[in-house]
């Protein structure tokens, strides 16, 4: 059996649904087809988290994103989905370690994976810091490139300003501008950029896949759907054309074709080099120059007297809302590409304290990569995955100066040691680039060309993380998005010749 759309996108979370919306707003005649292997996870698709009532995958998502750590989040959301042992259920929504699948990331531990509908894009902490200097890919136009990040904010609702009424807000601000001064000032310590929208007395409203591309969750355009419980498993081709994607539904194994004109796979930095694979579609660059930056975990209590206030002074936010502030601490470059995401809380056992996460780039390097195999496959019947990866030595020693940067900045704050620092495991920041990266031409060292169109073929683009051909120091969503607003472009013109 077949089914046939103008468009078919694998994937529902944010870089799908923001190429999902870009062409149904350029065209809306398009008719588009959005696969996705997860379920519902909130009762309402495409919501985040923070948006669900009443539902123990939200009350998860609270209790461990108070602590600013997404590897505890992982490891809260296999316990409550009851998972035991090295089992795999396909019924279960909720982000899982990639292990799970029977995966060896050895190498890279915290790896995890999104199953449900949205993708990472219902779990996430919804901050938007901006690429800078050489994050930013040199190879696009620059004017292009402002135009698409700023395309890109708008379909977040990227805003910056105050979780809270905070009075140790300035304070915090002025500390850190000077233990981490920088020379430039709209580099300087401020507000984190956040994706939603700010609601008197509620939790900050953050940006889900549903908010970028509503009509997509809520059946409300016509030509326009999302199915779900169906798991791609390959891309039919020639070689040069694509005719159709394979879809088996989870629960009764039936397979059936999903044709288009154009296709787009977004499913995320892991999974889209996978399906490739699976495919025969097997570039030089497949799965190798997988990148992340190195994520360097802390708290230290904020010490009020120091700032002039007590604990008196410190606010309560609204019920749901996990944090009292989101802050952030740019990088400047090359000189210091470090960057600082700052979560005030209110911390069970510790008190106010202030989340001192610091992320640092790593050098992109081939030897870091993804090994498919084609004897072996996961519990889904997808080739097995290898992951071979580790920090070279310029690493480490960027890693030991991130952590004197931390501790800096977390000393003007209070008081902190060198025993309150924590490099997290391989994979935890669930900010994996660089897989399916793109290029300005087809030497063996990209896979997709500056649209995000895969080399060699004519109607086949890519979208997500895992495009992404920099070295990131901030966090990878707004970069990715970036990057899928380019994309979609390229596609809508397609689509038009």
């Amino acid at each position: 059996m077949s089914e046939t759309y103008d468009v078919v996108i694998v994937g529902s979370g944010i870089n799908g649904a923001i190429v999902a919306a870009r062409i149904h707003s350029a065209s809306p005649e398009t008719s588009v087809l959005v696969l996705e292997a997860g379920r519902e996870i909130t009762g309402i698709a495409g919501e985040h988290l923070v948006e669900a009532d009443e539902n123990a995958m939200n009350a998860s998502y609270e209790d461990l994103m108070r602590r600013a750590r997404q590897i505890e989040y992982v490891k809260g959301a296999v316990s409550m989905n009851e998972i035991e042992g090295d089992s795999w259920r396909d019924d279960l929504p909720g982000v899982f370690p990639a292990a799970f699948l029977g995966h060896n990331f050895a190498e890279f531990p915290g790896a995890s994976i999104a199953w449900n509908i949205g993708g990472m894009g219902v779990h996430w902490t919804a901050a938007c810091p901006w690429p800078y200097a050489e994050e930013i890919p040199d190879f696009l136009p620059s004017a292009e490139w402002d135009a698409d990040v700023e395309a890109a904010r708008e379909l977040l609702r990227v805003s910056r300003g105050p979780l809270v009424p905070n009075p140790f807000t300035e304070p915090i601000f002025e500390a850190l501008r000077t233990a981490v001064p920088s020379p430039d000032p709209s580099r300087e310590a401020g507000f984190m950029p956040m994706a939603g929208v700010d609601r008197d007395g509620a939790p900050f409203a953050r940006t889900g896949p549903r908010d970028i591309a509503p009509f997509l969750f809520d059946g409300s355009a016509a030509g326009v759907a999302l199915k779900t419980g169906v798991l791609c498993t390959r891309i039919v081709s020639d070689g040069h054309d694509v005719s159709g994607i394979v879809g088996r539904d989870i629960v009764t194994g039936e397979e059936r074709t999903y044709t288009g004109r154009t296709y787009l796979v977004a499913a995320d930095a892991l999974r889209t080099p996978q399906l490739l694979w699976a495919s025969g579609i097997r570039p030089e660059a497949l799965g190798v120059r997988l990148n992340e930056h190195a994520s360097i975990d802390g708290d230290v209590v904020i010490d009020a007297e120091r700032f002039g206030l007590t604990d008196a002074d410190i606010p309560t936010p609204p019920a749901g809302e996990p944090f009292i502030g989101s802050y952030w601490s740019p990088s400047i470059g090359a000189e210091r590409p470090t960057h600082g995401q700052l979560m005030e809380r209110d911390a069970e056992g510790l008190g106010h304290v202030l989340g001192v996460g610091w992320y640092c780039s790593t050098e992109i390097r081939p030897e870091n990569r993804i090994e498919f195999s084609d004897e072996l496959t996961d519990s889904l019947g997808m080739p097995h995955m290898t992951v071979h990866f580790s920090y070279s030595e310029r690493d480490l020693e960027q890693i030991r100066a991130t952590q004197e940067v931390q501790s800096a900045a977390a000393n003007a704050i209070g008081v902190f040691s060198a025993e309150s620092s924590e490099v997290l495991p391989a994979g935890a920041s669930l900010h994996y680039t660089g897989t399916v990266r793109m290029g300005p031409v087809d030497d063996g060292t990209s896979v997709c060309d500056t649209d995000g169109r895969v080399w060699g073929f004519s109607n086949l683009y890519l979208a997500g993380n895992g495009v992404t051909p920099t070295a990131l120091t901030c966090n990878a969503t707004l970069t990715g998005a970036t990057l899928a607003v380019r994309t979609a472009r390229a596609m809508v013109a397609h689509i038009n010749s």
